[in-house]
């Protein structure tokens, strides 16, 4: 089993937690071990969490600079770690049904609450609805939106992403190729604004004639963050803002803007975040502060809804709609990666 390791001492059996850290702003290693015992324990799961969240998490703080520090809100690094190494230690084989379970719930979540946000009437049993059937004949608008969603996250997770132009303006299609196939992974050609049309706080974006130009640059800034190791909790809020500021397409902006934002989180193994719909205002209100280069409130944002993710994934799960290790939650994680639209 991967991180646990057998020594053989005076023909004895003696069984530890090993893991290789690799420091994800500076690429410095840092081996740490754990004994477990003379065997592998009954509640090895609960062990290995501890582990991570533990010793892992804290590990990782260790070298961590002041500036990566003072991003956040005082002392929430740690939250963030944590749930970090919860995520990672969820991508371990032992962990797989567990796994499936959370990113089908965080996959009905996210789509629930990033489309409200943008106006959308779809609620929770409409996605349950869906997902519970692996090939959809879409009969409304809604079907639509939720297929289309989930093709784009399956998309913006895979291998297939790309951190590119086409890459973002396919996310962008598989959106809206069959709600507004005119526009559909298209730049914008009218101006458009961004925030909060209903409760305020709305700005300007990048004219038509120079979205393309703009880009390119945040295509560049992103791919030279990358190189420099930047914290990817950081990057990802960064990369988020100043796409919003873009606004390049027509439609759908904050859609595009929160997938890839957690596509960069999950590449890195860091738990992907969701931004409920009615805490909209407050998230608005943050990337316009961000673009003003005060990005505390972007920062604050995200760890509240980090805390809110897990907290509502786990209330979700003690419903029991779609359970753990039973013939259906195979059959929603079938559904999740290959709903096809006809």
């Amino acid at each position: 089993m991967k991180y646990i390791k057998e020594k053989l001492v005076k023909n004895k059996k003696y069984y530890y937690f090993n893991y290789t850290l690799l420091q994800v702003f500076n690429k410095k290693k840092i081996y740490l071990s754990k004994y477990i015992g003379i065997k592998i324990p009954d509640n090895i799961k609960d062990l290995m969490l501890d582990f991570f969240q533990k010793n892992i998490a804290q590990a990782s703080l260790q070298k961590i600079s002041q500036s990566i520090r003072n991003y956040f809100p005082y002392n929430t690094n740690i939250y963030i770690e944590k749930n970090r190494f919860w995520y990672t230690c969820l991508l371990h084989k032992t962990f797989n049904k567990d796994f499936k379970l959370f990113r089908t719930l965080f996959y009905i979540l996210f789509v629930l609450n990033s489309n409200r946000a943008e106006g959308s009437r779809v609620v929770r049993p409409d996605i349950e609805k869906v997902l519970q059937k692996r090939k959809v004949k879409p009969k409304t608008s809604i079907d639509k939106e939720i297929i289309n969603s989930v093709e784009a996250i399956n998309f913006a997770f895979s291998k297939k992403m790309q951190w590119n132009i086409k890459s973002i303006k396919t996310i962008h299609y598989k959106l809206f190729y069959n709600i507004a196939p005119n526009t559909a992974g298209q730049y914008k050609k009218e101006p458009n604004i961004a925030g909060d049309n209903i409760r305020g706080g709305i700005v300007s974006t990048t004219l038509p004639k120079d979205v393309s130009k703009e880009m390119r640059n945040l295509i560049n800034w992103l791919n030279q963050e990358r190189k420099k190791k930047t914290y990817p909790p950081i990057l990802a809020l960064e990369f988020h803002w100043r796409f919003e500021a873009v606004h390049p397409f027509q439609d759908g902006n904050g859609r595009v803007g929160r997938i890839l934002l957690n596509a960069l989180l999950v590449e890195n193994n860091f738990m992907p975040v969701i931004f409920f719909s009615k805490n909209h205002q407050s998230y608005c209100s943050a990337i316009s502060k961000a673009r003003t280069g005060y990005s505390k409130k972007l920062a604050q944002h995200f760890v509240e809804h980090l805390k809110k993710t897990k907290i509502n994934i786990e209330k979700y799960e003690k419903e029991k709609v779609i359970k753990i290790a039973s013939p259906q939650t195979e059959k929603w994680e079938r559904a999740r990666a290959n709903t096809k639209i006809y």
